[in-house]
Formats: C-alpha cells, sequence, structure tokens
C-alpha cells in the first residue's frame, strides 16, 4: 500500500556485504597454481591487501524506522550471502532480515534465497521479496518449492517469503516505509542481441547500479541528482555487460554526485591502485569517487 504521506523512515547506514562478481576474489585457481601470476588474488590473503578479498556484490540497508525499531533490507542474495551474514550481521548487531530487493536474476544476486530459512524458521516470519518479472521467471525456475511450497519435499524446511513482481518500473514503490524507485539499466546482451535488463534502486538520495553496461536515456533523469551514486566497476578494461572503471568514471563526470562508489570488482583490478586513482581525482576534479570493499559501512547524514 503507498502512504498517503511522505514516510518518517531514513536510511541511517548501508553496508556493503560483498563487492565482487559471481567468482568472487580470490579465485582459487590463481592461489593454488605452482606459478601464480594473478597479484590481486594473492594479495587478498593477506592482512595488508585484504580489501581485495570479495563476496558476492550485496547491500545492506540500514533504516530507522518510523516506530522506532531498525529494519534492514538486503539487496541482492547471493551465493555468498551467508557468508556474509555470518561476518558481518554479529559485528552490526543485525537481528532481522525485513526484505529483499533482487536486481537481476543471476546466481550472484539470487541463489542465497534458500538460506533465508534460518530467519523466517527461527524469527517465525515471512520475508517479503521484490523483484521484476524477469528476475521472478528465474527463481520460479531456479526455486519452485521456494515459490509454491507444495513443490517441496519434505525433506526440510523451506525459507517463507512474499514475492512482489514490480510490474510498473517506471513508478516507485514502498519497502519499510521507504521509497524505492527501480532504476533500468542494460547489463550486456543475450545471444540474439536482446539487452539483458538489470534493475538498479534510488532511495533515500542514494542510487545503487552495481551491474551495468548502459544507462538508457530514460533511466538517466531518474539519477540525476543524487547525492550518492553507486557503479559497477569491473575492472580497467572494457567489458560486453559490465562498465569499466573508466565507463563507471565518465558516469560520474557526468552525474556529478556528492559522492560515488564503485562496487563489483572482478580480480584484475586491485584496491589500493583505485584508492589512488581516487585521490588524483579529488585533487583534479573535486570529485569523491571512492572503491568499495566488504564490510564497508557508509553514513548517510
Amino acid at each position: 500500500m503507498v502512504p498517503t504521506e511522505e514516510p518518517r523512515s531514513r536510511v541511517r547506514e548501508i553496508i556493503f556485504l560483498g563487492t565482487g562478481t559471481s567468482t568472487c576474489t580470490p579465485n582459487v585457481p590463481c592461489i593454488t597454481s605452482d606459478n601464480p601470476q594473478c597479484n590481486v588474488c594473492k594479495l587478498s590473503l593477506t592482512k595488508a591487501g585484504a580489501k581485495n578479498n570479495r563476496r558476492n556484490t550485496s547491500l545492506l540497508v540500514r533504516i530507522d524506522h518510523a516506530d522506532g525499531r531498525e529494519r534492514n533490507i538486503v539487496i541482492d542474495c547471493g551465493k555468498t550471502f551467508l557468508v556474509s551474514a555470518i561476518d558481518l550481521f554479529i559485528k552490526h548487531n543485525v537481528k532481522t532480515i525485513d526484505a529483499v530487493l533482487l536486481t537481476h536474476g543471476h546466481a550472484d544476486a539470487m541463489l542465497g534465497l534458500d538460506d533465508l530459512r534460518q530467519w523466517t524458521a527461527s524469527l517465525k516470519m515471512s520475508i517479503p521479496i521484490y523483484c521484476d518479472k524477469e528476475t521472478m521467471d528465474v527463481v520460479a525456475h531456479t526455486f519452485p518449492y521456494l515459490v509454491d511450497t507444495k513443490c517441496a519435499t519434505g525433506g526440510g524446511g523451506v525459507s517463507t517469503l512474499l514475492f512482489n513482481v514490480l510490474d510498473d518500473l517506471t513508478v516507485p514503490f514502498f519497502c519499510n516505509d521507504v521509497k524505492f524507485q527501480p532504476l533500468r539499466v542494460e547489463h550486456g546482451k543475450h545471444s540474439d542481441g536482446r539487452p539483458f535488463y538489470f534493475t538498479g534502486f534510488r532511495f533515500d538520495g542514494i542510487s545503487y547500479i552495481s551491474d551495468v553496461s548502459q544507462i538508457p536515456d530514460e533511466t538517466r533523469p531518474l539519477i540525476n541528482g543524487s547525492r550518492l551514486l553507486v557503479l559497477d566497476a569491473l575492472k580497467w578494461t572494457t567489458h560486453p555487460s559490465h562498465f569499466s572503471y573508466w565507463d563507471a568514471l565518465a558516469e560520474v563526470r557526468k552525474f556529478r554526485p556528492e559522492r560515488a562508489i564503485f562496487t563489483d570488482f572482478c580480480h584484475d583490478i586491485e584496491h589500493s591502485a583505485m584508492e589512488v586513482h581516487a585521490k588524483k581525482i579529488r585533487a583534479e576534479e573535486g570529485l569523491v569517487v571512492d572503491p568499495a570493499y566488504d564490510g564497508m559501512v557508509v553514513a548517510i547524514m
């Protein structure tokens, strides 16, 4: 139900649960090789280079709700979600998952849905899931028993999930009293040339687009004016389904948010090297462009 007045809830902080691609970093063959050549994967296992250790890209949105209680919304629940939760939920005293927003139907965004049974069972609650129709179709094919519990075999518990399909991605919806505007972008193409779409979200002055190869003209006005812009920056060089670092930087120069944070990195890009570039860009252009890392906390003022 859409509130009749502006909600009094606000986003207090966001936490990056993961900042890596589907394969994560380190890549196991890089660290088991007799003659490893990948500097980033080796660094990721050291204390000095730990910010290169990356799980599947995911975000936790922490909300000070109008009723005085905290709400927690997860954006994307991929293969490494449970590991992220074990690592970070204890550190930050996260007790509940109050909703999950799915951006697309890839493994690194939705294969952790089955792990939500730990929360729904122990807390005796259901978790709302929000996604577009294409993503819903993938979820239904991958996890039929989560969509229709009659398909379960009875051998174990099943996550209790309430699926909400976003039929009109041009209009915002409310989740836990916070307005979310879907941001439709391209994330590569299907084999027949059709765009594969990714749904980002704008909320409380934040635009979150973690997988993108092209931003359509009709989506740009929805991003304009964002205070914080989170963007995909897979690696230094070009890629057919992701922004490179330089593609993402070009978009920051166009949108000029107060701050930009890059995420969704592969093992071809090293964290401290991006920090060096961030200092240079800030000194020369006045743009704040930071690389994210797993566990990074950003307070929203």
